[in-house]
């Protein structure tokens, strides 16, 4: 057993997995990392399963010492770095989507960041932290999981347990491009898009949308014309997914993120398709987006060519 101890957390550090699915129909978000790309990545680069959990960070600050030999890697972002110091005080820095060890008494820091909205810190240990529903995500509106159910703060500190293999130096083969930012994000229209009149379907196609200050773990607002419906904004609750793009009475879309509620009473016009779910969660506030339109059949194909596209950023061997 071993230590990770937190100097400075950042505006919004919580620990994340995978999530806890099959649980919203008894009121429980399936939360879990917003960008499960740098998840799945950094997780491969430290040699851990796809699922484990590790630190995700919102534009950075943070600051965490470990007492115990560990693999690091930072993901998430095509630029962004981690400042590493020895005890000594020697201090070195590492590129995100590639692997370096840490020594027992190193810190590492995160700056603000200016490649990404919020990074993947990976860590080649298991958090002794308990399961909640099978998940150590932290889930903040519910007060679920991770470190009692809030976010990392200065002082705080967390039992590891690290994994006992050799170090093995990985990269990312093209961890540069695969991160780099997004201004197009594909949605399938539905399943409320029958609320609305074709020109304002055309309104969500047709413009192009900012990314309000108003964002978090739960959704994100955009902002540009409003949209208006048929008749009311107002539906029968329904099952929320991660992605969906609800309308509410003011007309300006809200993009439901992992820590959505389980339910709904306001339409959806759209659903950002999975494969550019992390594009979305990488992106700042005030950042332009255009939305696309594709058919269901073409976001299963392209759903398809993304996971080719991340299995191969985890080849070392690929030319």
């Amino acid at each position: 057993m071993a230590n990770l101890s937190i100097i400075a957390a950042g505006p919004y550090t919580t620990v994340q997995d995978s999530g806890r699915t099959g649980y919203q129909a008894f009121g429980v978000p399936e939360g879990g990392t917003m960008d499960d790309d740098a998840r799945i990545c950094g997780n491969w680069l430290v040699g851990n399963s796809a699922d484990a959990a590790g630190l995700e960070v919102y534009i950075g600050g943070l600051h965490f010492t470990v007492d115990a030999p560990l693999v690091i890697a930072l993901t998430g972002t095509p630029s962004d770095q981690l400042h590493i110091t020895s005890q000594s005080g020697a201090e070195r820095r590492i590129e995100a989507g590639q692997t370096s060890q840490l020594e027992s008494g190193d810190s590492v820091f995160l700056p603000p960041m200016r490649g990404s909205n919020l990074a993947f810190i990976a860590l080649s240990c298991v958090f002794d932290l308990p399961a909640v529903y099978g998940s150590l995500s932290t889930s903040l509106n519910a007060q679920l999981g991770g470190l009692d159910g809030r976010r990392l703060a200065a002082g705080d500190g967390i039992k590891i347990t690290p994994q006992e293999c050799p170090y093995q130096p990985r990269a990312l083969h093209d961890n540069a491009n695969f991160f780099a930012p997004a201004d197009s994000l594909s949605v399938v229209l539905g399943p409320q898009d029958y609320a609305f009149a074709a020109e304002e379907i055309d309104k969500l196609l047709s413009h192009e949308w900012t990314l309000s200050p108003k964002m978090d773990r739960m959704g994100i607002r955009l902002t540009g014309p409003s949209i208006a419906h048929k008749n009311s904004a107002d539906i029968l609750s329904d099952g929320i997914v991660k992605g969906a793009v609800q309308v509410p009475g003011d007309g300006q879309p809200i993009i439901m993120m992992a820590d959505h509620q389980t339910t709904g009473g306001y339409t959806k016009i759209a659903c950002i398709i999975s494969a550019d779910l992390g594009k979305l969660a990488r992106l700042h506030a005030h950042k332009k987006i255009s939305l696309v339109t594709v058919t269901q059949s073409e976001a299963e194909a392209l759903a398809g060519q993304h996971a080719a596209e991340l299995a191969k950023q985890q080849r070392n061997d690929v030319a």
